[in-house]
């Protein structure tokens, strides 16, 4: 990583009263860097504010203007490799630089305090969603700041073009009259989150951080980062403030001393997650025995399993011991326990006599599947709908976001209820530890309550009564969530997967490139392939109809979501279109595999080998991260529709489904292991990155 340093203010050489008399703000963050393995800098400057600097070792360029600063931040953002633009006058404890450093994804995002203590060289922001919204300056203001920005900006390789568009831009402006009470470093922050950039909000809160403008601020700062128990503010931090319900009250209640006991184990994020697999393997084993007593043993062993399931991210964070691999191992592995207790209970189920069992294992992993999908892109639908009250031009007076005296077009009623319902549920969310803010958590069915559903039916009954409890819950849960998301959706009318990479979500395979370029619109017409791939669901399901009609749904299917593949997907109700197809495509594996009359632990096999492909996608947009490089050996949709539709044919349906299944888990385990290797081979340059703990 390359820093940028810009030391334009009296505060850069400021003394700290430390046991070193020459130890200026500047240079403890020089040494700061270099801990952190951040050796390559580039400092720009005031001639007046440098001499009392130590710049052996560092690029040095100077300046008397914020013109030329940023003419010269420019030149010093090209070529390749992440960004860190800092000012110099920064005083930070290393658990607030380590925040940000320790980030391992492509997410780029900026430091941000709280505004009680904000001090007048840090620009108050409005965040939202963990982002940087809105920023105020010294030409406009922000309506409702929750936030100051505290020198730190961090700009990912993906992000670098946007980063030097908008210095270009500043430049370009007739900003002369602006910039002389805004620095660059603030104005380059609100040209990004002006221009649309997705900017994550860091912040460690109880660390103390901050802008110095002169001895007596550097002086008042540094004593409270001496003061400062940083251990402990990790520990506290590392528990999440707002959980669901059962992990709140039984696991994060004392967890963070199996976090100290893990950290003095020497255990690592990613081992503590291969705990919780290894965990959740044995408890789906003991399911699998239908025994009642094995079944009490697998409860147990399910709660150990999500107990560790909650520490990985806990040492993680208080450790800042992050990797893009292990943000994506947590997010696979969570599903991929849960799914193997499926099979596990409906393995156990099956053997004990209940034959509808497998159905309800079946069922279940369908609509959670479906479920995620549209989670994930509804959560980009909300971040597009924020980011776009964000993007204005940089001389608007008003960040728009404390309100406008502007006539506001007339809404529909459904805008309004939507409207209402985001109000209510933020209301909701505010009243933290009320009853109606457990009921909005508890609602959606997150994992620990279906990991308690699950438990409870299997030790006090069976697993089929335990499954059935869980898709009645899943059911609930999504009719719940997708009726109030489409209301909300109506009111933000903004796009989501208008993106260069919206083949990639919809997971478009080989032959979407080759056909015509259709662009119908994507949700009306996939709608008619996925009735039409339920219809011959039910049908096989009550045998009423022979393989032709489930051809012609996979037929119809396969020419819907091609007729769409070239769409700009632009609509706001397009997150549900990766839902969508998931949909239709699990619905014809089942419809296939009823009919082929394929094994239900086969089948079900499939479904959990595709499912885990797809969290993949997933992982992309909620973890920034993915070590399978290349998806073209999954085949896409259409091309796994053929094979499906292959199993139809006598004599080959097992043949089909086996071969098929062991296929797309050779394609997830061995892109993630290749993409491990590959992640893992350091270029001959890079410096690992240490340890917050064995920082300075």
């Amino acid at each position: 990583m390359r820093a940028v340093l810009l030391a334009t203010t009296p505060g850069a050489e400021a003394l700290l009263p430390s046991q070193h008399s020459d130890t200026t703000v500047f240079g403890r963050l020089r040494r700061q860097l270099a801990d952190f393995g951040v050796t390559d800098v580039t400092v720009i400057g005031r001639p007046e504010f440098m001499p009392g600097l130590p710049l052996e070792g560092v690029r040095v360029t100077t300046s008397t203007s914020v013109d030329g600063d940023l003419q010269l931040l420019s030149q010093a953002c090209e070529g390749d490799g992440p960004v860190l633009l800092l000012t110099a006058d920064a005083l930070l404890a290393d658990t607030a630089m380590s925040t940000v450093l320790s980030d391992p994804t492509e997410r780029s995002g900026a430091l941000v305090g709280g505004i009680e203590n904000a001090g007048p060289l840090e620009p108050k922001v409005f965040r939202d969603r963990g982002l940087v919204l809105s920023v105020a300056t010294g030409f406009h203001h922000v309506g409702k700041p929750n936030g100051a920005a505290c020198g730190v900006l961090k700009i990912s390789t993906p992000y670098l073009p946007e980063l030097r568009a908008a210095v270009k831009q500043l430049i370009a402006d007739d900003l002369t009259e602006l910039t002389r009470s805004t620095d660059a470093w603030t104005l380059t922050l609100l040209a990004l989150t002006r221009s649309g950039v997705k900017l994550t909000a860091y912040g460690a809160p109880g660390a103390p951080y901050g802008r110095v403008g002169d001895e007596t601020q550097a002086a008042s700062l540094w004593r409270e980062i001496e003061n400062c128990d940083e251990t402990a503010v990790r520990l506290n931090l590392c528990v999440k403030a707002d959980d669901d319900l059962f992990a709140t009250y039984c696991i994060s209640s004392y967890s963070r001393k199996l976090v100290l006991l893990c950290h003095r184990l020497r255990l690592t994020p990613v081992g503590v997650t291969w705990i919780s697999i290894a965990l959740a393997v044995v408890a789906a084993g003991l399911f699998a025995t239908g025994v009642h007593g094995a079944m009490i043993g697998a409860a147990v062993a399910m709660y150990a399993s999500f107990v560790f399931d909650c520490v990985d991210g806990q040492l993680a964070r208080y450790t800042h011991g992050f990797s893009a691999f292990g943000g994506w191992l947590d997010m696979i592995a969570d599903r991929g326990k849960e799914y193997l207790l499926y099979g596990g209970l409906a393995w156990g189920a099956a053997a004990s006599g209940i034959g509808w069992a497998w159905p309800l294992a079946i069922a279940a992993i369908g609509v959670q599947v479906v479920r995620h999908m549209t989670d994930t892109w509804y959560g980009t639908m909300q971040d597009a709908a924020s980011l776009r009250k964000a993007t204005r031009s940089l001389l608007y007076a008003d960040d728009g976001f404390a309100g406008s005296s502007a006539k506001k077009a007339p809404s529909s009623a459904a805008v309004r209820l939507g409207r209402k319902l985001g109000n209510l549920s933020a209301q909701f969310a505010a009243a933290r530890r009320s009853p109606a803010y457990w009921f909005k958590r508890t609602i959606v069915f997150p994992v620990g309550e279906r990991w308690l559903v699950m438990a409870l039916g299997a030790s006090f009954f069976d697993g089929g009564v335990a499954l059935a409890a869980l898709l009645v819950g899943q059911l609930i849960a999504l009719g719940y969530t997708l009726a109030g998301r489409t209301l909300r959706s109506w009111a933000a009318k903004v796009d989501v997967l208008a993106r260069p990479d919206k083949a990639t979500h919809r997971d478009d395979g080989p032959l979407s490139g080759l056909l015509p370029p259709w662009a119908l619109p994507p949700l009306p017409v996939l709608a008619v392939g996925v009735i039409a791939v339920g219809a011959a669901l039910v049908s096989a399901a009550l045998d009423l109809a022979g393989d032709r009609l489930i051809v012609l749904s996979a037929a119809v299917l396969f020419l819907t979501a091609l007729a769409t593949a070239g769409h700009r997907h632009g609509g706001p109700f397009d997150w549900l279109v990766p839902g969508a197809l998931r949909a239709g495509e699990y619905g014809l594996a089942i419809a296939c595999g009823l009919a082929a009359g394929i094994p239900m632990p086969l089948l079900y096999g499939l479904l959990f080998a595709l499912s885990l492909y797809h969290y993949d996608l997933a992982a992309r947009v909620d973890k920034a991260a993915s070590p399978l490089d290349s998806r073209e050996y999954g085949l896409g949709w259409e091309g796994r529709s053929i094979v499906l539709a292959a199993a139809l044919i006598p004599g080959l349906g097992v043949w089909v489904f086996g071969v098929f299944t062991a296929h797309m888990l050779l394609v997830f385990l061995g892109g993630a292991l290749l993409g491990r290797r590959a992640a893992r081979r350091p270029a001959a340059d890079d410096t690992p990155l240490p340890s917050v703990l064995g920082s300075r």
